[in-house]
């Protein structure tokens, strides 16, 4: 297994920096997911990892070696691309085993041996029996396990994965990623996924590192970066949230108290840093609330509900609070009716405070 750092990665095209003083430790074994919006910097920072691209400045490291400069073929890395890059003149079998037919003089392997790791792989990536099938006459999802097995049938030392699932409907998307953390899982592979889908990247991360024009704004597991942003970016890219804008009118040694004017109260929030003060960001994330718990650590929004919809698995309700309004996500045995008073509870220590910019 492999650890990868990358200390003050910078990349410019231009007039633009794609990458600007990236520094991230990728944990051996890990899979370590880039997030962010269109443009952010995230593909080129995995291809300056893969080798594909050099950065202007700053240094990457495999373990404690330097591989700034190292041609990617040297490196031991595979990289499964967003549209598989199959060949569609050769079978599933051939395309699988492509990267070791033309490393089979130097890594001295006998057509056994290729044969033999290609069907074990393609065992793992449930493909076995289609050996003899073409690209075209495969589905979207067996094409991606196709790419994946090309990729890992080489032993590489990292896997990186850009955009893997974005050309899957949403059925194949679930299904697959599920299967991509269970084949990472079972080989401890470091892994590097890119995407700009934050479900997708919760869903299968250990950490996750969120970008935005070209650097990383915060980074960690996926429970940390979702409930504790350390910034409004984070907080509004990762799921949804109630954000509210306010002023600190008192500060206590484990929460501050801040005033919302739209809302027309007070509440408890816990502060992104010792260091915040006047004007803020509130942010409340919509399955924070409850209606039934009750103590003195919490906050009560109370007011009318403006909307209801049922969601399945919960009740989604828009509650009209002063001048201003908040998204609850209630247990879908609650569906309040449209115009009556409604009184939500939330934690003070799942209510965050962040500098307001």
């Amino acid at each position: 297994m492999t650890q990868i750092r990358l200390e003050e990665v910078t990349k410019t095209y231009g007039a633009v920096k794609a990458v600007d003083s990236v520094s991230l430790e990728i944990r051996e074994g890990e899979l370590f997911t880039i997030l962010g919006p269109s443009g952010c910097g995230k593909t080129t920072t995995l291809r300056i990892i893969a080798g594909f691209e050099v950065p202007d400045e700053g240094r990457v490291y495999f373990d404690d070696e330097d591989v700034t400069f190292l041609k990617p073929y040297l490196r031991n890395t595979a990289m499964v691309f967003q549209n598989y890059a199959l060949w569609p003149h050769m079978t599933v079998f051939e395309n699988v085993a492509y990267g070791l037919k033309i490393r089979k003089k130097h890594l001295k392997l006998s057509d056994d041996e290729i044969e033999r790791r290609v069907r074990e792989v393609l065992q793992l990536v449930k493909l076995e029996g289609m050996e003899d099938r073409y690209p075209l006459q495969l589905s979207g999802g067996q094409q991606q396990r196709v790419a994946l097995a090309r990729a890992l049938v080489v032993q590489p030392k990292v896997l990186l994965l850009d955009e893997p699932l974005s050309n899957l409907d949403a059925k194949l998307r679930i299904e697959m990623r599920e299967e991509i953390k269970r084949i990472q899982k079972s080989l401890g592979i470091t892994t590097v996924y890119v995407t700009h889908d934050q479900l997708e990247a919760m869903s299968i991360s250990d950490r996750i590192a969120v970008m935005d024009k070209g650097r990383v704004l915060q980074y960690g597991s996926p429970r940390e970066v979702y409930f504790k942003p350390t910034n409004l970016f984070t907080a509004e890219f990762l799921g949804r949230s109630n954000i509210f804008r306010g002023r600190v009118v008192e500060k206590k040694d484990d929460y501050v108290v801040v005033r919302l004017e739209d809302l027309e109260l007070e509440l408890k929030a816990v502060p992104v840093d010792s260091g915040v003060s006047g004007e803020v960001a509130v942010v409340v994330r919509p399955e924070s609330f409850d209606v039934e718990a009750s103590g003195a650590q919490e906050n009560v929004f109370k007011g009318k509900v403006d909307f209801a919809m049922f969601l399945g698995d919960k009740t989604e309700v828009r509650l009209k609070v002063g001048r201003g309004s908040l998204i609850a996500y209630l247990p879908n045995n609650i569906y309040p009716e449209i115009g009556s008073e409604l009184a939500l509870r939330v934690s003070w220590r799942n209510v965050i405070a962040l500098p307001y910019k």
